[in-house]
């Protein structure tokens, strides 16, 4: 009967393979004395390193083949003296903390992964996943109390989330008002606060999407131009609709058309329906943006309902100060 190797211990059976064999395992003794089909070669036994019980390997039984085994097991079974229960009973902790430790690094390569998968659906360009709360210049009084309202609301969001069960009822929101509409000229961190609110609930795990008026629109446009493809404008205007936080920045910039105007009433109007909230940056006031958002035809209608359903929905920022550029 030959000794148990120190390495046998250490990479011996695993805990489950102590309990009493069930009526699919067999030991080799037991199977080579029936007379079983086995797989060659046949695992010899072992023995305790600290008592020398000799121990058995077992085998797998096929439930459809009699009298035939499967596979043997990589390690033998442990021995139950107590010097033996001592080891493993460390071991077995040591391995608990390795899977868990493992567990965690596979959380966090996951986690990471669906932060770089979110932030790429986000739409931010390369220079504003850098903005965030902590680079904020809050070097004058209104700079720092656009910076606590848009970390409040940040800190704040999950209450501004309407609640959708199972039947598609929708429950409103506990802040029903749950957007911003942040106005004031260039430079004077608009952009900056928003990209800053998109990325911390990124972070958190919140998916986002955060574009300009015109790359909205453009996104749309595209879809015109590939026929036949699984992303269709219905699939775009649905991604626009449906994400927990929509932030459109800079609307007002894009020269208005009938068609633009009309895509963008369209989106806010389904988030305002559906309690979802929105971020709006621009660099005009309620009027200004009406006439901005109004075509040549001089048709005003989506403009102004656009304005309305925002008025409605969101908390004004007004950042109407120096640029930041412009020192």
């Amino acid at each position: 009967m030959a000794a148990m190797p120190q390495e046998a211990i250490q990479q011996g059976s695993t805990q489950s393979e102590t309990t009493k064999p069930d009526k699919y395992s067999i030991s080799t003794a037991e199977a080579l004395r029936e007379g079983y089909s086995v797989p060659e070669p046949v695992p010899e036994t072992v023995s305790c390193k600290y008592c020398g019980r000799k121990l058995e390997y077992y085998g797998l039984v096929s439930p459809v083949a009699p009298r035939h085994v499967i596979i043997w097991k990589s390690r033998p079974e442990r021995c139950t003296c107590s010097k033996a229960q001592d080891f493993w009973k460390d071991w077995d902790a040591k391995e608990e903390a390795r899977k868990a430790a493992e567990a965690e690094q596979k959380a966090r390569e996951e986690e990471m992964q669906r932060f770089r998968s979110m932030m790429e659906r986000s739409g931010m360009k390369a220079r504003f996943q850098n903005r965030r709360f902590e680079n904020f210049v809050q070097d004058t009084q209104g700079r720092r109390q656009a910076y606590t309202q848009a970390k409040k609301y940040a800190d704040n969001f999950q209450r501004m989330r309407p609640v959708k069960n199972d039947r598609n009822h929708v429950t409103p929101p506990e802040i029903e008002r749950n957007g911003l509409f942040m106005a004031g000229g260039y430079g004077t961190g608009k952009t900056h606060l928003a990209a800053a609110i998109a990325n911390q609930l990124i972070s958190e795990g919140t998916a986002c999407i955060c574009m300009t008026m015109i790359d909205l629109l453009d996104r749309i446009r595209e879809t015109y131009k590939a026929a036949g493809s699984d992303v269709d404008e219905a699939y775009i205007l649905s991604q626009y609709e449906d994400v927990p936080l929509l932030i459109i920045d800079d609307i007002g910039s894009e020269q208005p058309t009938e068609w633009g105007v009309s895509k963008i009433f369209a989106i806010i109007n389904a988030r305002y329906e559906g309690y979802m909230p929105t971020i709006i940056t621009t660099n005009y006031s309620g009027p200004e943006l009406v006439q901005r958002m109004t075509p040549e035809s001089g048709d005003s209608r989506n403009a102004e309902k656009t304005l309305d359903r925002l008025k409605e929905t969101c908390v004004g920022i007004d950042m109407t100060w120096e640029s930041w550029r412009a020192r």
